[in-house]
């Protein structure tokens, strides 16, 4: 039990997606100028509280690295990382803040608290407003750009304890989609008290319009949304594990007038464990699994378009995947936290294009601490 409270601890933190210019630099560009080649972002900390953590930046076509780039104090000792549009959104979940980044040059827009303890796990963008998921709180916070202002909403309506144990968020429309663990506070290691839930909320009032229970217990990692091409277009998935039976899979929210939860896509038993990170790029899912010996980590794919897992993993057992990001041009870059060799790679389907990899200047431990545009 206590290995999976550990787990469970490096995951939520108790105590996307689309460069760098030509030529390299982190300079601004010209409104008109050519694409630009895709960038992967970085950001990682050493949970040590009052370390700050690194932002680094791989130019993914040159195999060029820019480490501890970002500005200072814009990332904690345990962050997680969106993208939205032109914007990086850089969750610091022990050090209770957002902060906000332009995608291109790099340069801090603004940061926003969320609140004493909330331990803030994800964020949705509407307009100017952010919606926050509270570990520590009683479900959302929301914030307001330009604002100190932070206003929670109360999701502990099936909770006894009042805290649900909400993780992840996602804005579909004008919906906002929250999963929540409704975990027992009141014991040892935060049992679930049955499946997890999804509310479905009005962003303009923060008011609850659909409540969906999933077929399995806690949900973990954060949302990511099936591209509309695909099969399951539009559909929510995020992955789910008790930690006392690792019980568990994929679960499937169907978006739209009548969300509802939709099964299994992919079960923890058919991967050998439960998934720590989903990333969709095109037609594929990718799956961060550890082992079942937790002492490496597993990239697995899942074809949406045959809807068929990938038989075996992609990467070699010397390597500790621990995240996975998709680029526009159809590579993916993963963060190994091999301890001897720590750093990003780069594969394209099955093949790995890195030789060694490329350190980031701290050793990549988070779940969601790495995009790709």
């Amino acid at each position: 039990m206590t290995k999976y409270l550990l787990v469970f601890c490096a995951l939520a933190a108790c105590g996307d997606n689309h460069g760098s210019l030509p030529d390299g630099s982190l300079a601004d560009a010209a409104v008109d100028a050519a694409p630009l080649p895709p960038r992967a972002v970085v950001v990682a900390g050493d949970f040590t509280a009052g370390h700050p953590g690194v932002l680094s930046a791989l130019d993914v076509e040159a195999r060029s690295m820019m480490t501890n780039v970002g500005p200072a104090m814009a990332v904690g000792n345990d962050p997680v990382v969106r993208v939205f549009e032109d914007k990086l959104y850089v969750v610091n979940r022990t050090d209770n803040n957002v902060t906000i980044l332009d995608a291109r040059t790099l340069q801090l827009v603004e940061q926003l608290g969320t609140g004493v303890g909330s331990n803030p796990q994800d964020v949705a963008i509407l307009g100017s407003k952010l919606y926050v998921p509270a570990l520590g709180g009683k479900g959302i916070v929301t914030l307001v750009r330009g604002s100190t202002t932070v206003t929670e909403i109360d999701l502990g309506v099936d909770d006894p304890d009042g805290k649900p144990n909400c993780n992840s968020v996602y804005r579909v429309g004008t919906d906002i989609y929250v999963s929540c663990g409704l975990l027992d506070d009141t014991q040892q290691y935060l049992p679930p008290r049955g499946p997890g839930k999804v509310y479905v909320l009005d962003a303009a009032s923060g008011t609850i319009k659909h409540t969906i229970t999933l077929s399995t217990n806690n949900p973990i990692g954060l949302f990511e949304q099936v591209p509309a091409a695909a099969v399951h277009g539009g559909e929510l998935v995020i992955p789910t594990v008790d930690f006392g039976t690792g019980d568990g899979c994929v679960e499937r929210v169907v978006t739209g007038a009548t969300p509802q939860a939709a099964g299994c896509l992919v079960s923890n038993a058919a991967l050998g464990n439960f998934v720590s990170r989903i990333e969709l790029g095109g037609t594929m899912m990718w799956l961060i699994v550890p082992a079942s010996d937790y002492l490496h980590s597993d990239l697995r794919g899942y074809d949406l378009a045959g809807d068929a897992l990938w038989p075996a993993a992609i990467n070699p057992t010397s390597q500790v995947i621990q995240d996975v990001a998709a680029c526009p041009d159809g590579e993916v870059v993963v963060a190994d936290s091999t301890m001897s060799a720590s750093g990003l790679r780069v594969y394209e389907g099955t093949t790995e294009k890195t030789t060694v990899p490329l350190p980031i200047g701290l050793r990549p431990q988070a779940q969601h601490g790495l995009v790709c545009y």
